[in-house]
């Protein structure tokens, strides 16, 4: 079984669950929109980020989001062990797109599963020669998630621990740079912490 097969199998599994464990509609109450700033590509990146989410929770505590990413990728965190993107030295990148999101709270209250539609553009550039490498792609996916609400007691305030997964319909493929090797994207995954109130 490959990895987007035992994505959709667990996305699958979790819509089931959710919607046994809905709330009846006299437990609702009103849909609420919320906004956040997004911390955890920002702080591996020097803080080179303007990324974050929009969105609404529904009474049934379902939740859609709109995530916007905008980071100015590091040289240090591309080569990074942790990133596992570039292979060598002297390239810089940035990640910029929108990515949608519709949240079902499976399991526990707060962890949620979540089905995405995407669309990124990844730019690499060589910092000594005049090469670089620009790719747009539409994305399908999904996202294993954990949201705590009402924070230090404020209410309203709340974080979002993410890890989204996905696929490009047109993937980069393992490219040259010099003699740096940029990675293929067919499958990629990320680590977001979003910070944010709800009103």
């Amino acid at each position: 079984m490959n990895r987007l097969s035992t994505v959709l199998l667990f996305l699958l599994l979790g819509i089931q669950f959710s919607f046994a464990q809905s709330p009846t509609a006299n437990q609702s109450e009103n849909i609420r929109p919320f906004i956040a700033y997004e911390f955890g590509e920002a702080a591996f990146n020097k803080f080179q980020s303007l990324s974050g989410e929009i969105g609404i929770r529904f009474p049934n505590d379902h939740m859609l989001r709109l995530t916007h990413m905008n980071v100015q990728f590091t040289e240090g965190h591309l080569s990074s062990d942790f990133a596992v993107v570039v292979k060598g030295e002297d390239v810089e990148g940035s990640f910029f797109g929108f990515e949608a999101f519709y949240d079902l709270p499976v399991f526990w209250k707060g962890f949620y599963i979540s089905p995405s539609l995407g669309y990124y553009r990844n730019d690499y550039k060589h910092l000594v020669l005049e090469e670089s490498l620009e790719k747009r792609s539409f994305t399908l996916g999904a996202a294993i998630s954990y949201r705590e609400t009402n924070i230090f007691g404020v209410k309203g305030l709340y974080y979002t621990l993410s890890l989204p997964m996905r696929t490009h319909a047109n993937p980069i493929k393992r490219t040259n740079l010099g003699d740096t090797i940029i990675m293929g994207n067919s499958f990629d995954s990320n680590i977001w912490f979003f910070v944010g109130y709800e009103f």
